[in-house]
């Protein structure tokens, strides 16, 4: 950008700002209208007033030495830009409506250009060429701050399924039930793992009932996973009761030649319940019957 281009940009802020306002008022109406109303029109207009007043400060603080006419993480204006695109990616809203947002101001400016009388070809190319290269930077900003807080949304919500998926629970005293759900992965393995093994030592479980009733295929390496897992709550003095294993899971265990060795197996959590009670003396007496 040279001093030329930026004293016309400056001009068309500062001294026709209203006309300016207006337009992109209007045309970020058209974008809200489109869409579902996540995000209220007089919230888009906030933002636009805290927008147009930081690419005034932008221009006026403009060093020459600056080569690019670019608006970095690094800049109130484009902070304010990563502010705008995460809450719009926690809203759930798509990132085109808020590059929109971005390149609406970018028309609304092009057709103002255009409108001056007094300006030269060269000076007007000089000038959208300056438009082009702050606002497609705040464009890009905005699309790699969106896409960055749907990561991080999606992995948190990944981690609150994953804690969700394998829950340790009380079923009697003494004895534990850690039902499976999903793939069994490495990652999952070893949080299970830990999730059984923490369990058996606060409740002082005598017998373990793992459930995998959930699991949607059965192979060596899941075999290993829970083989594993048994090792390890038999070393804290827990005996594994496994539910819920298919027909085809047992077949395919059998082909591949693994044997849970010291596992009991039921092919119910019903039946697995019966047995893990009487593995602790206990039982369930129907009261009727009794009578």
């Amino acid at each position: 950008m040279n001093d030329n281009s930026r004293s016309i940009i400056q001009t068309l802020f500062l001294h026709d700002r209203e006309n300016i306002a207006e337009e992109w008022m209007a045309e970020i109406a058209e974008i809200v209208a489109g869409t579902p109303h996540l995000m209220t029109l007089d919230a888009w207009k906030i933002y636009a007033e805290r927008m147009f007043d930081e690419i005034v400060r932008w221009l006026t603080e403009y060093h020459p030495n600056v080569t690019a006419v670019r608006a970095d993480k690094t800049t109130r204006l484009g902070g304010l830009v990563i502010e705008l695109s995460a809450k719009c990616a926690k809203l759930g809203m798509p990132p085109a409506d808020t590059v929109r947002y971005v390149i609406s101001l970018k028309k609304v400016l092009m057709r103002r250009a255009l409108a001056e009388p007094d300006l030269a070809v060269k000076d007007m190319v000089a000038c959208f060429s300056a438009l082009d290269d702050l606002l497609d930077s705040l464009s890009l900003l905005t699309f790699e701050t969106y896409v960055d807080s749907r990561e991080k949304i999606i992995a948190q919500q990944s981690l609150s399924l994953l804690e969700l998926s394998s829950p340790a629970v009380l079923l009697w005293n003494q004895v534990i039930l850690l039902p499976l759900i999903g793939l069994i992965d490495t990652l999952r393995a070893r949080q299970f793992t830990e999730r059984l093994l923490e369990a058996i030592a606060r409740h002082e479980a005598a017998v373990s009932i793992i459930d995998v009733t959930g699991v949607p295929i059965f192979d060596t390496g899941v075999a290993k996973h829970i083989m594993k897992a048994v090792d390890a709550a038999q070393l804290l003095g827990s005996r594994v009761v496994m539910t819920g294993l298919s027909p085809e899971g047992a077949q395919t265990l059998t082909k591949l030649g693994i044997a849970f060795d010291g596992v009991i197996s039921r092919a119910s959590l019903r039946a697995g319940m019966a047995e893990a009670l009487k593995m602790i003396g206990c039982r369930i007496v129907d009261e009727k019957a009794k009578s």
